[in-house]
């Protein structure tokens, strides 16, 4: 019982501090980026990837390690969208983390890089995709828990 109700405290912490790092990051695009809010930025994302890899991380032990086993998990199909999803925000968050990453040196120099509207265009989109598919996997968890559509 105590690592069942261990992991699932971690998971569900780390949900919120991935979508509360997502939408920082999206907030900060919408205002605008100056030579303030940049190493934000920065750091935020660096919280959004670890906090996405500990949500990875304490659901694998929850799904294998807990009451409900793997052979629940592998047999629900609401349980193979969740992780359909998982991958798609993550290649998703690829292209705002390499844009980032790539001005670490001019940040590190105490410039702000040069942002042209498409670039925040693009960027901003991609958040916002981001948490429309993030804000759907609770719904899939609450359907796989329960097992619809799985005659349990």
């Amino acid at each position: 019982m105590f690592w069942s109700v261990l992991w699932a405290s971690v998971h569900y912490l780390s949900i919120l501090m991935l979508f509360a790092c997502l939408y920082g990051e999206l907030l900060l695009w919408r205002t605008g980026i100056n030579e303030r809010n940049i190493r934000t930025l920065l750091w935020l994302d660096i919280g959004y990837g670890l906090s996405a890899l500990t949500v990875l991380i304490s659901g694998l032990a929850r799904a294998g390690w807990t009451e409900k086993g793997w052979d629940f998990y592998l047999t629900n199909p609401w349980f193979h969208g969740k992780v359909t999803l998982f991958v798609l925000i993550a290649l998703l968050s690829l292209y705002p983390t390499k844009v980032l990453l790539g001005w670490r040196k001019t940040v590190k120099a105490g410039h702000v890089p040069v942002i042209d509207d498409k670039l925040q265009r693009n960027l901003r989109g991609v958040l916002v995709a981001e948490i429309h598919l993030v804000i759907l996997m609770p719904i899939l968890a609450v359907m796989m828990a329960r097992g619809v559509g799985m005659g349990l």
